[in-house]
């Protein structure tokens, strides 16, 4: 018998994964990696601060896009 790897953690709680950076405006963004939640922010203290709380406070959860990459929440 094969065991499948699953995407949710044994636990049950789906991870949150979320990638933070700025905008083309300059805004900085947190969103989920799944598209579900994320938000627009004044500052990256905010915005590090949601993603920490939307995830569950996971390590790991949270990455940064490059400086030369400029994030939207809607793709």
């Amino acid at each position: 018998m094969t065991m499948q790897s699953s995407p949710i953690p044994p636990d049950g709680n789906a991870l949150h994964r979320f990638i933070v950076g700025r905008d083309g405006e300059g805004h900085w963004i947190a969103r989920d990696e799944e598209g579900q939640t994320g938000g627009v922010f004044a500052d990256k203290n905010s915005a590090v601060r949601f993603a920490t709380m939307e995830s569950g406070h996971r390590a790991g959860a949270i990455r940064f896009a490059p400086a030369s990459v400029r994030l939207s929440l809607f793709n």
